[in-house]
């Protein structure tokens, strides 16, 4: 499962393997947004443990998505 998360402003949470969803954007909304992609039996701790971070503006599973050809 993919967790997207966005670091409150100024914030900083060491969360191993998550990276910035726009890595070369400046822009400081853009550039606090996040995805960590995790086993499904680590998700949902993973998920509640950032939810409850003082760090984390929101925390929520990402939206599958398909491209239809």
């Amino acid at each position: 499962m993919r967790i997207q998360f966005k670091l409150r402003e100024g914030a900083t949470l060491d969360v191993p393997g998550a990276v910035r969803l726009f890595p070369d954007d400046t822009d400081p909304e853009l550039a606090s947004l996040y995805v960590v992609e995790l086993p499904d039996d680590e998700a949902a701790d993973a998920l509640d443990e950032l939810k409850r971070s003082s760090a984390v503006e929101f925390a929520e599973p990402q939206a599958e998505r398909w491209l239809r050809g």
